[in-house]
């Protein structure tokens, strides 16, 4: 049987390879948005496992964006019972200029405390913070590629104010004492400085933007959170899996929104299989009515046609996934000289754009196979 497929196909030359393209070029776009969903969900479940296991506290009223609490709220924080430590650390923009900041993407500054300071990832060159520096930072592995940083050199961090009708711009250089090995996560894009010359430089004295509390180990977590929030006034607080839930919500929001145009593409390349079968199945009428009159069961008929289309969705979706894979590539390339990449091709995405192109060769081929079974032999045999 499968050589009556292949000589099927290659008899049609033209027709078969447009629909192995379309097919294609639906599961490249499906690699490629995908890939930047992938990329988008490691770097969130990678920075989660970084900072996920304390209890996060934020200004209330703040949603995916980062405000600003009085460092008085980090000892009404410590007085909850549960509570074993807390810490603020200030999160601002490297360059408020280029835009970005915050967890959402772009170079951050972090004001942190250097007792407190988080070391599970782990560094290339130096050293961590120590209590009693100055002007010193440990930069995150993507900054130190960016700015073509090693321990021991400059580097240039801006803040920007309003004053009246104009705005001022003030630079100040920080000493590189330790760079990050790659983590994948946010703090590739960081840049961690002591969190008083963070006050001082950024006019945000006794300030900081997000607060984490520690709690005893085997502790209730979602219940201390609630224990925060109603001890300590304007503020909201989520344990580590309500973070988590919340931050995986959003991201489904955003696959959503990225495999959606890719999966209409592939969708079309499937209607351009049921186009090529149904003329494929129309011009080889007399065929499949010789077939029959040969003594050829219906099912055998069918699994040719449905074999066909399927051989065709394999094909299309092997090539949309290798050129996909080539261009993800090329992009992180280009990318990783500004210190990030957009794109993450894993075997999941792999395995689903393949099964996702041979699901569209099957279904879009079952119709017209449907049809060639359905003729009887004195009818396909009289077919002009």
């Amino acid at each position: 049987m499968f050589d009556l497929i292949i000589r099927s196909m290659t008899q049609r030359k033209m027709r078969t390879g447009l629909t192995i393209f379309g097919i294609a070029l639906g599961i490249f776009a499906v690699v490629v948005m995908g890939g930047m969903s992938e990329h988008m969900t490691l770097f969130i479940d990678k920075s989660l496992k970084l900072v996920g296991s304390n209890i996060q506290v934020e200004p209330d009223g703040t949603f995916g964006g980062i405000g600003t609490l009085d460092e008085s709220k980090i000892r009404q924080v410590k007085r909850v019972p549960g509570v074993t430590d807390a810490y603020g650390i200030l999160i601002t923009s490297l360059d408020p200029e280029s835009g970005g900041g915050g967890f959402t993407g772009g170079d951050m500054v972090f004001g942190v405390d250097p007792e407190q300071q988080m070391k599970d990832a782990k560094l290339t060159s130096g050293r961590y913070l120590i209590p009693g520096d100055g002007y010193k930072a440990v930069v995150g592995s993507s900054i130190a590629r960016k700015f073509n940083l090693k321990v021991g050199d400059e580097l240039e961090m801006k803040s920007k104010r309003l004053q009246r009708t104009s705005s001022i711009t003030e630079t100040r250089n920080v000493s590189v004492v330790g760079i990050l090995e790659y983590t994948g996560s946010f703090f590739d894009t960081s840049v961690q400085i002591p969190l008083d010359r963070a006050q001082k430089f950024y006019k945000m004295e006794n300030t900081v933007s997000l607060i984490y509390a520690k709690y005893a180990p085997g502790s209730d977590s979602t219940e201390i959170a609630r224990r925060i929030e109603l001890s300590v006034e304007n503020v909201k607080s989520k344990s580590p899996e309500q973070n988590r839930k919340e931050i995986e919500g959003q991201l489904v929001i955003f696959s959503l929104i990225t495999i959606s145009a890719a999966v209409l593409a592939a969708i079309i390349g499937g209607l351009s299989v049921m186009n090529t079968m149904l003329m494929s199945v129309s011009e080889r009428t007399k065929e499949f009515g010789l077939l029959k009159a040969l003594g050829a069961e219906r099912k055998t008929i069918l699994f040719m046609t449905m074999g066909e289309a399927a051989l065709m969705g394999v094909i299309g979706g092997i090539t949309g996934i290798v050129a996909g894979g080539i261009l993800t590539h090329f992009l992180n390339k280009s990318f990783e000289a500004q210190g990030s990449a957009l794109f993450a091709i894993t075997p999941r995405l792999i395995l689903v754009g393949l099964l996702f192109a041979i699901s569209l060769g099957v279904i879009c081929g079952t119709y017209p196979a449907y049809r060639a079974t359905k003729m009887s032999p004195m009818e396909a045999l009289r077919y002009e």
